[in-house]
């Protein structure tokens, strides 16, 4: 018989613990609300306890801040730069891990719109893996084949959420000589099913089959949100896109349970390097370039080296600790009041009722969206 072990509040959904087990007594699914969670086969397990002693997300101790520097960085290959969300840090790392005859183990979202964690030694295929990406990653099948790699004696560069990285480091602790570990800042994770019935959401709405789409869009400058493909009619104007989706992200409304138990928000991570949109960089630089910054911080080491080879392709400048820890949030994001209504609204009506109910898509919230971004252009100009 097959039940839910352990309380959602408290799995990040990483799939470790399935991939620890020896019986195969654990399978990840979605649960009710869409999110991955582990479903434990009581007939198979043993009680043997890998799967408790795999978790992260649960292990309790005091975490230490480990930050060892703070830069900015931005590709200096404008191409580069123009497909990466903020300044290429991700292309710039792991291009030194494939020279190396390393691999890449990144979040591909496939042209059903399922994104899932993948491994790859191509460049096109880690090309694929660039940016921002609110939904989370199934990482339910790329344990074994991290294992493969280490084993070989190859390199592997790791990205993902800080629980995903996380889980991936309590995995591979006896192997991780040559694991680079790269998370990012996370403000939480959806789940890929209210993804999918987004698209379709957009699909009813235009009429058009949709076969592409991008979280961020750098054509109306960096930060802009969301751009969509059409099948064979080029691409919409990305501001009059309805945006419900991440407005639900960015009200914490969408997000799993575990989000709100959040141990990695703090200057302690997981990772060997934390990159992410340097916001607040008009504050310490005069000059900077506005297709994008990336904020990097090292925790490691290792990762420290790693950084140190990718400064003859970017421009790299270090800045204090103390001025850029704005950005390090040191508390999980907190449950909205409407969360609970959010979710018993999605259950029994579907995800068209939830736009009615919480987006306001109206000329005048238009109005004001448009008039934030020029707001914005001008400070940049």
């Amino acid at each position: 018989m097959n039940r839910i072990e352990l309380d959602s509040n408290y799995c990040c959904g990483c799939s470790a613990c399935a991939n620890v087990c020896a019986n195969g007594a654990i399978t990840i699914k979605e649960g009710e609300r869409g999110f991955l969670l582990p479903f434990i086969d009581e007939d198979k397990c043993v009680g043997c306890g890998l799967c408790k002693k795999v978790c992260d997300f649960k292990k309790v101790g005091q975490m230490d801040n480990n930050t060892l520097h703070a830069y900015s960085l931005v590709h200096s290959d404008e191409d580069t730069l123009k497909n990466s969300t903020s300044g290429g840090a991700f292309t710039a790392l792991s291009d030194v891990v494939l020279k190396f005859g390393g691999k890449i183990v990144g979040a591909l979202m496939e042209d059903d719109f399922s994104i899932h964690h993948v491994i790859t030694d191509d460049s096109f295929l880690r090309n694929k893996m660039r940016g921002s990406k609110y939904v989370q990653s199934d990482m339910s099948d790329i344990y074994t084949s991290i294992k493969d790699t280490l084993n070989s004696g190859c390199k592997v560069l790791f990205i993902g959420t800080p629980c995903q990285c996380a889980a991936v480091k309590s995995f591979f602790a006896l192997k991780s000589e040559n694991l680079y570990v790269v998370d990012f800042l996370c403000h939480g994770v959806p789940n890929n099913k209210m993804f999918k019935e987004h698209i379709n959401f957009l699909e009813e709405q235009y009429g058009k089959k949709i076969v592409g789409f991008s979280f961020r869009d750098k054509r109306y400058g960096w930060g802009s949100y969301n751009s969509i493909n059409f099948n064979a009619d080029g691409t919409i104007d990305a501001r009059w896109i309805n945006r419900a989706y991440c407005n639900f992200f960015l009200a914490n409304l969408s997000l799993r349970d575990s989000c709100y138990n959040c141990k990695y928000r703090s200057l302690y991570r997981p990772s060997d390097i934390t990159i992410a949109d340097f916001w607040g960089i008009e504050k310490l630089a005069k000059k900077y370039n506005h297709a994008g910054v990336s904020m990097v911080l090292t925790h490691s080491d290792k990762g420290e080296e790693l950084l140190n080879q990718v400064k003859s392709q970017c421009e790299i400048v270090e800045y204090p600790l103390d001025r850029v820890v704005y950005r390090m949030n040191d508390k999980p994001v907190t449950r909205p009041n409407r969360y609970a209504a959010f979710w018993d609204i999605y259950k029994v009506e579907g995800y068209s009722a939830l736009v009615k109910k919480f987006f306001d898509n109206s000329f005048k919230s238009r109005a004001r969206h448009e008039i934030r971004k020029i707001a914005k252009l001008l400070r940049l100009c």
